[in-house]
């Protein structure tokens, strides 16, 4: 969790277009605790929208790291103080919620890769683990809410995608804001995920690339 000392901005249409400066809040366990982190936020008036890794490696600000499986919730940077007193709250219930489910029965999830189904235990409720049989990347169970878990005076639940303008917008941000490491990351990723694009983004690589080694010869 990232906290932040701005003030936070009054809640707006909760879409990533509205970020002015999408800044990493969260890294979840897992593509489910990711999307219920922002359903969360976004039920107490924070803007904020779920990156999943989908590509059996890890991601960072959109960006591929081989070494960790790191699904990324994104807030306004003027949203980062208000949004880190909220997910405190969220760990709280959560590992409360873990902790109860410590001796529950084990539960099934079937994995998308091979359609093999496997028991996991019930603590990994919500999280992402390798699949037994083919050793892919897998969601386990459903991350139901607890009973008392508090989402706000919400009216209604506002769904988030993320689209290829979306990570386009969010990488060239943090180019112009000089965060040019997470930004050949987000490029990457965008090359993974939207082949479309992939030459655009291998242009904008080797363009950071350049600044990264005239700074560092400087």
């Amino acid at each position: 969790m990232n906290d932040g000392s701005e003030t936070p901005s009054s809640p707006e249409p909760n879409d990533a277009e509205t970020l002015a400066t999408p800044t990493l809040a969260y890294t979840a366990s897992g593509n489910l605790e990711a999307h219920a982190i922002v359903t969360w936020l976004q039920s107490n008036g924070v803007r904020a929208y779920a990156v999943e890794d989908n590509s059996g490696v890890s991601l960072f600000a959109f960006g591929t790291i081989s070494q960790f499986h790191k699904p990324q919730v994104f807030v306004d940077k003027a949203d980062v103080q208000r949004a880190g007193d909220l997910l405190r709250q969220f760990e709280s219930q959560r590992d409360r919620r873990r902790a109860e489910l410590d001796n529950a029965p084990a539960i099934k999830s079937e994995c998308e890769e091979c359609g093999v189904t496997s028991e996991f235990p019930a603590s990994q409720d919500g999280t992402t683990q390798n699949c037994p049989k083919c050793n892919a990347f897998m969601d386990v169970g459903t991350f139901d809410w607890p009973d008392d878990f508090d989402f706000g005076d919400a009216d209604e639940e506002p769904k988030q995608e993320l689209c290829a303008d979306d990570a386009l917008d969010a990488a060239s941000r943090l180019h112009q804001l000089g965060d040019w490491n997470e930004a050949i990351q987000a490029y990457q990723q965008i090359k993974a995920r939207w082949p479309e694009h992939a030459t655009y983004a291998a242009n904008c690589i080797a363009q950071i690339q350049q600044k990264i080694d005239a700074t560092a010869g400087g």
